[in-house]
């Protein structure tokens, strides 16, 4: 009795059908067809899509050809959508001389007429499923028009679909997000709180841990602040896209996701960022008025906390400013921030009589700048075109800075929508008091504070503490000490 190879594939796009259903009916069907030819047979059956050439239960098979007479198939576009793939099996099959059987007829490979039947079936298979999938992108893009998500089957974490493909907030997995983004704010970096997610037990969907690559796409992800957005690739380029604000509940606002962006793009080498649980009150914040580089806090033999003298190469030459104790420094920004308590209670009196001219004219000269900043940005891009259509640059010249270019126009939108909303927030007189009058809270606290808490609160509008002793580090205690440089760039 002749031997049989059943070979069973679910396409993809038929996944939101009932599996099982469809492959019983294909395997009964199969089957059937096997005992009309009075064949023994071995089932093989996956779920995949088409064009993928790497199918473990195909990949099998093709081992075993020697072992076949026949294949049988629902379709010869069951066996492969994608046309080289398709055209190797059929060389195989035909050097292992094995028919094909489908219940629609039988396919000898050895007969040239089939074997061009073979081959016109599997071009037009390839054709159907470009088709398809065209299909279904513009059915996706229309779709996601409406507020749907289409992007997957699985909702991104923090939300589930209900039954009109909408976006529901998952308060157990949404307290997580808010998290990540609350932690990035504080410039906590995603290795941080990663470790930190872990510790207290907060998983995955399906109770993984939460790695530093997953922070890094959550983070950066438009989905938390209530966006849909889906796009259509022709040859990896996009062709078509679709961006919908307020098609769903957002897990946190607007203004701090782009907040967190602007954030993420000032730390692109993540120096900025605590890598590790902050122990001093200016831990990550010291940099060196010399080099530019960080600078390091220590303990010294006395138990006593000091600034590690800086060491840095800068053009071949050492950086060697000196060594200071830590404590003087640290007094010294604390009360300049106790000092910003004066001008916090000056805006809210303004606030209150609502004279926000000051904050708001501040608000319109970075405007001005940011859109000066696009224009030039603008006009590059003009450039490029032209150089491109001219012959000047190449094509792969003109895509990566083209790309770059974009990345950094898109930037600079991202920073004028987060001011556009201060300025807006300005109007919202109550809410921005409330959030002034927390800041004077912490303030009134703040050498109570433990140095995790004063660490992430000083991070929220210090950006750098410029040190420098003005001394060079060396063995002799009797030479006069100058003063030292203390500079703070407020955030």
């Amino acid at each position: 009795m002749a031997l049989a190879a059943i070979y069973l594939r679910l396409s993809r796009n038929e996944e939101q059908l009932d599996i099982e259903e469809i492959l019983t009916h294909h395997r009964n069907a199969l089957v059937k067809l096997a005992k009309q030819h009075n064949l023994t047979y071995d089932v093989y059956q996956e779920i995949s899509s088409g064009i993928n050439t790497q199918r473990a239960q195909l990949t099998q098979l093709l081992n075993k050809l020697d072992e076949y007479d026949y294949l049988l198939v629902m379709d010869i576009d069951r066996i492969s959508r994608d046309n080289a793939y398709a055209e190797q099996i059929k060389t195989m099959l035909i050097a292992n001389d094995i028919k094909i059987l489908t219940p629609q007829g039988a396919i000898d490979l050895t007969q040239e007429s089939n074997e061009m039947l073979y081959s016109f079936q599997a071009m037009l298979a390839n054709f159907e499923y470009k088709q398809i999938k065209k299909r279904l992108s513009r059915g996706r893009l229309a779709a996601a028009e409406q507020g749907r998500w289409t992007n997957s089957n699985k909702a991104p974490l923090g939300y589930e679909k209900d039954k009109n493909q909408r976006l529901v907030i998952v308060e157990e997995e949404a307290k997580i997000i808010r998290y990540i983004f609350q932690k990035t704010l504080e410039r906590v970096s995603a290795n941080e709180i990663a470790k930190q997610l872990d510790t207290l037990g907060w998983r995955s969907r399906i109770g993984k841990v939460l790695t530093s690559s997953h922070i890094s796409s959550l983070r950066r992800n438009v989905v938390y602040y209530g966006v849909v957005q889906a796009c259509r690739r022709v040859n990896g380029r996009v062709v078509d896209e679709v961006f919908v604000e307020n098609a769903h509940e957002p897990i946190i606002e607007k203004q701090q996701w782009l907040e967190v962006q602007k954030i993420l793009e000032e730390n692109t080498a993540g120096k900025f960022f605590n890598k590790k649980k902050a122990t001093r009150k200016l831990q990550n914040l010291i940099y060196c008025n010399c080099c530019e580089r960080k600078r390091y806090i220590q303990i010294d033999g006395n138990e006593t906390d000091y600034i590690k003298s800086c060491s840095y190469k800068i053009s071949n030459n050492t950086c060697r400013d000196r060594g200071h104790k830590y404590l003087p420094v640290e007094d010294y920004v604390i009360n300049k921030v106790k000092e910003k308590k004066v001008d916090l209670e000056k805006a809210i009196q303004k606030l209150k009589s609502l004279d926000t001219s000051d904050e708001e004219n501040k608000l319109k000269n970075q405007v001005d700048s940011l859109g000066k900043q696009l224009e030039k940005f603008e006009k590059r891009q003009k450039n490029l075109t032209i150089m491109r259509a001219d012959g000047e640059i190449s094509k792969s010249d003109f895509l990566v800075m083209s790309e770059e270019n974009e990345r950094q126009i898109k930037q600079v939108k991202q920073q004028l929508e987060l001011v556009d909303i201060q300025i807006k927030n300005l109007k919202n007189t109550e809410k921005e008091q409330r959030r002034l009058e927390k800041i004077i809270d912490v303030i009134d606290r703040i050498e109570m504070l433990d140095p995790e808490e004063c660490n992430a609160f000083l991070k929220t509008f210090i950006k750098k503490i410029w040190f420098s002793t003005n001394a060079i580090a060396n063995h002799n205690t009797k030479t006069e000490v100058p003063e030292v440089t203390i500079e703070i760039e407020w955030l």
